[in-house]
């Protein structure tokens, strides 16, 4: 999409009884294959808007309601760039800081809000009506065995339904993980192994298995690997990928080389999102899913959040005084209880909770937003019948975290002796630590602001310049992503009137 801020922006304005209209009149996101894959769109015929998008949502597209007008875009800082209001949400940004993703409709931003789930949204002068159409889940009756044989069939056929929709040369980026090797592995099964497997180096201190695993499996089923540099400048790419990602993402920075890559090499993209979330997440805790089971939404919010003890006591370090108040525990807390209490009476209702929080708000931004410039960025994890059977699928069948990586046991034996996830220790890059921390010392420097301690954390910053080790830097998304918002926020103004100003030139 280039620029996030050039992105496309509707805006309808109430004028004497009828509508005046501003921006393209037609908009066609993602890839909707007869309905069931990822899609966002809106049309406008001079009388009514009418905006949908996929049943999870998860292609982006945001709209700001205000003093009867309307804005629509698929990117925050063209809405901003159009007048929407750049007040922060405090609510949504307390739970961001602590959890790295926004829940429900919430963005940085009070005015602007992320469509729902299966939304169709009409607009006529001047009066919004905004719906959405969850699918009901019902507990699955299946055994766990009844289960993994509809989860292999039903994921083939869906990857089966987008081969027949592609054209283009076909690309897995592929980790060491279960879901990239498992479209690979069903491509092989159907006889159209993809044309390359592209895996990117990680940041250190991460250890290199998802390179090295990857190239196991793609040299197993015969495909071509490349594996991609991540960027040098460290700081430029989180400012980058917070544009892209709509400020909605403290993740995500290590796929802008796949970015740069898909942008130069045309290909048909398989990703895997959603396939770890919906089977055998790393989430599927117990205890948090006794809370939601007897209905204690505050014990499941305050376990969701994390350990308060330590939690807080490192925002009180990264956040100024004044934004440690704004930004607090008790509003986090709030907000996810709220959110939580849709999900309480589900099947599974921390994989529900988490795919439509986490999955949907931020890691989808990865396929949807990043990868934007494949040819197609198919998701074939979220074919709706998959999915919905996948949700339905009780606690109790998939407390184990072992569904997935069962299935792949039995439906492709043949490759059942290569490892998954085998997480070796990392190595530290002292070179890029200390490069990562006189970058974010500058950043800090020039960006005056109200949210971060900017001492503090140039402090902890020359801790990393003189240590070399990763360790004293976790914190450098976050503090990035904050300092983008609170630009975002003050630049807004100046934004809108720009078109004016040049106007008068």
């Amino acid at each position: 999409m280039g620029d996030p801020g050039s992105s496309p922006v509707l805006c309808l304005r109430p004028s004497a009884g009828s509508a005046v209209a501003d921006g393209p009149h037609v908009f066609d996101a993602g890839e909707p294959l007869d309905g069931t894959g990822v899609f966002a769109r809106w049309a406008w015929d001079g009388d009514r808007l009418i905006a949908a998008n996929d049943p999870f949502g998860v292609q982006p597209l945001f709209y700001a309601s205000e003093g009867g007008a309307l804005r629509i875009s698929p990117s925050i800082a063209a809405l901003l760039r159009s007048g929407a209001s750049p007040a922060l949400d405090d609510a949504a940004l307390a739970v961001f800081v602590r959890v790295g993703f926004f829940v429900g409709e919430d963005t940085p931003f009070r005015a602007i809000r992320a469509l729902p789930p299966g939304a169709h949204v009409e607009w006529r002068v001047g009066r919004l009506d905004v719906r959405s159409h969850p699918r009901r889940l019902v507990p699955s009756a299946l055994s766990r065995d009844e289960a993994i044989d509809a989860f292999a069939v039903m994921f083939t056929r869906a990857v089966e339904r987008r081969l027949q929709a592609s054209a283009a040369p076909i690309a897995v980026p592929l980790s060491g993980g279960h879901d990239s090797r498992h479209i690979v592995l069903a491509l092989h099964a159907l006889g159209r192994r993809p044309d390359r497997c592209v895996t990117v180096e990680p940041y250190p201190p991460s250890a290199g298995d998802d390179v090295r695993l990857a190239r196991l499996v793609a040299d197993a089923v015969g495909v071509p690997h490349v594996v991609v540099p991540q960027r040098f400048d460290r700081i430029a790419a989180e400012s980058e990928k917070n544009g892209l990602t709509n400020f909605c993402a403290d993740e995500h920075v290590q796929f802008l080389p796949l970015r740069d890559y898909f942008a130069a090499n045309r290909c048909a993209v398989f990703d895997g999102l959603a396939g770890d979330v919906l089977s055998q997440s790393q989430r599927l805790d117990p205890e948090l899913h006794r809370h939601f089971e007897g209905g204690r939404l505050r014990a499941a919010a305050e376990t969701i959040l994390g350990d308060a003890s330590a939690i807080e006591g490192a925002l009180a370090r990264l956040l100024t005084p004044q934004a440690f108040v704004r930004f607090g525990r008790e509003q986090a807390i709030a907000r996810i209880v709220e959110e939580a209490g849709r999900h309480a009476g589900a099947p599974n209702p921390i994989a529900s909770f988490f795919a439509f929080t986490r999955m949907r708000r931020e890691v989808a931004l990865a396929p949807c937003a990043l990868l934007d410039v494949a040819a197609a960025a198919w998701l074939p994890f979220l074919e709706a019948d998959l999915a919905t059977l996948l949700l339905s699928l009780p606690f109790a069948l998939v407390a184990d975290r072992r569904l997935h990586t069962d299935l792949l046991a039995r439906h492709y034996p043949s490759f059942a002796h290569l490892p998954i996830d085998a997480k070796q220790p990392g190595r530290e890059d002292p070179r890029r630590v200390r490069r990562d921390a006189l970058g974010l010392i500058r950043a800090i420097a020039g960006a005056p602001g109200a949210l971060v301690a900017r001492g503090a954390v140039a402090a902890r910053a020359a801790r990393a310049l003189a240590t070399g080790r990763s360790a004293q830097l976790w914190f450098l998304p976050k503090v990035m992503h904050l300092l983008d918002v609170e630009r975002a926020s003050n630049d807004a103004p100046r934004r809108a009137e720009a078109p004016a100003s040049a106007a008068g030139l």
